[in-house]
């Protein structure tokens, strides 16, 4: 039976979703450093080409679940345990029919032996780490996310004390991947053992044929999107690893990708503690205004963010790791560039998924990552760095520039004009940033006020978008949930 109860505030949910990624990309950062400072650049490299190798095809095993369930729990609610046990046979499943088929590419691909059991650890590790995810998933949905925190400090902790001594005790890489499977193993377990206890049943695989197949029907083009999200950031270091000689060179821009995903944390945060509101709000009949006003909202913040990482984060790199990852500093400065156009493009894909335009949200994923990769192995030869960025970037602004199209036009909102003022306050942004008439780290702070000024002048938030950004950080007391 279903009673009206109170949902926490959109803000509690981006606080949690955000603390605990920042506070696990924070663990795995720091731990990486050791890393990079004990085994050196190239097998650093390594370890990091092994784990954007099973990052690049989880999410091809998650099956658009993230989405999925937002969309369907976040919408109807009430008994969701036939959807949450449908949805983990459909995720298993296909995890291990990926496993299987990325263990025999490394087979294939990895003739030495110490290597390739080294890079197996990985794919063992996906099998445990989408396990956990599927989890975080269905808590997301339900807008529980708050022992997310938690297991991300403990696990992840403990994963990198243990490393750490590891290789103070003569362990090598070997033994860090092997720790990464265990604690993901572990994590995976605990996380499955408190959904069972909190939701008897959820974790019953069920195999109703129709039902599995009508799920993976609506699911399908949810995956394909988000699949192809998740190759993007990682391809550029397989690509890399494979194309060109230089291993030294994928650990430096393998490092300068954690420092960038860990940016990242704060607008895909936001886009997934923002999912479930938006679901419910098109059911009402009121999202256009919401959507509107959270991408400018998650705009904003991914500008600010960039610019401030591009002046004081190389001199944080150099400082941290020393002189010998200038080549780091330098490659995440220019990646910088990629943050706002990337973080835009994610955050419409993902709502244009939730609105009846999962096709279209599909294409422009998979046009982007494949424009990535056709570029990155097009201009490989001239420079490997420019090639890996540089394609990076083009693919993100022209996946931005077709997502804020397609939904003027899905929503109907041809007038509007909101998408050319963003474009305007980017482009006066980084202009005044990239000037070169004083260092990066007196710029910046011009270059933030002069973007404060142009919003001031295009009236980029309106009355309305103020309230709604209000209201989303606010209660939300119309819905009903399971008691």
């Amino acid at each position: 039976m279903n009673k009206h109860r109170e949902k926490e505030t959109l803000f509690h949910n981006l606080t949690a979703l955000a603390s605990g990624q920042f506070a696990g990309r924070g663990i795995r950062f720091l731990y990486m450093l050791t890393i990079a400072r004990m085994l050196g650049p190239e097998q650093t490299g390594v370890y990091l080409y092994g784990i954007a190798l099973y990052l690049g095809v989880i999410g091809i095993g998650q099956f658009g679940q993230e989405m999925f369930l937002a969309q369907r729990i976040g919408k109807h609610g009430g008994a969701f345990l036939p959807i949450l046990s449908h949805s983990l046979t459909l995720v298993l499943s296909v995890t291990l029919v990926v496993a299987v088929g990325l263990a025999l590419f490394v087979w294939v691909s990895e003739p030495e032996p110490l290597l390739r059991l080294t890079i197996l650890c990985f794919v063992g590790t996906m099998v445990a780490r989408g396990m956990a995810l599927w989890v975080r998933t269905v808590y997301v949905a339900l807008e529980r996310p708050a022992w997310i925190p938690k297991y991300e400090v403990v696990f992840r902790g403990s994963e990198a004390l243990a490393g750490v001594g590891a290789l103070y005790a003569g362990g090598g890489l070997l033994a860090v991947s092997l720790l990464h499977f265990l604690f993901w193993i572990i994590e995976a377990g605990f996380a499955l053992r408190k959904l069972a206890r909190e939701h008897p049943g959820a974790l019953g695989l069920a195999y109703h044929r129709g039902y599995l197949k009508k799920i993976a029907a609506v699911s399908l083009l949810f995956l394909i999107g988000a699949a192809a999200m998740a190759q993007f950031p990682q391809i550029a270091i397989i690509l890399l690893r494979k194309l060109q000689p230089d291993g030294a060179f994928v650990g430096h821009f393998g490092i300068a990708m954690q420092f960038m995903t860990t940016l990242m944390v704060i607008p895909l945060s936001a886009s997934q503690a923002f999912l479930p509101h938006l679901s419910r709000a098109f059911s009402r009949g009121n999202g256009d205004r919401d959507l509107i006003a959270g991408i400018k909202l998650i705009g904003v913040l991914a500008l600010a963010g960039s610019i401030t990482a591009a002046a004081y984060g190389p001199w944080f790199i150099t400082l941290v790791l020393g002189s010998n990852y200038a080549e780091t500093a330098s490659l995440f400065r220019w990646l910088c560039w990629m943050l706002t156009p990337y973080a835009v493009a994610i955050f419409l894909c993902r709502c244009m998924s939730l609105i009846n335009g999962r096709g279209k949200a599909a294409f422009i994923t998979v046009t982007m990552t494949i424009s990535h990769a056709i570029l990155l192995v097009a201009y490989m030869e001239q420079s490997p760095a420019i090639a890996a960025i540089g394609s990076m970037v083009l693919s993100a602004v022209g996946g931005m520039v077709i997502a804020m199209h397609q939904v003027n036009r899905q929503l109907g909102l041809s007038r509007n004009s909101w998408w050319l003022k963003f474009i305007l306050l980017m482009l006066a942004t980084y202009t005044v940033f990239e000037s070169g008439w004083a260092p990066s780290t007196v710029t910046a702070p011009a270059a933030l006020a002069t973007g404060a000024v142009v919003m001031r002048l295009l009236h980029f938030f309106d009355k309305h978008d103020i309230d709604i950004i209000r209201r989303l950080f606010g209660r939300d007391r119309h819905l009903y949930v399971p008691a």
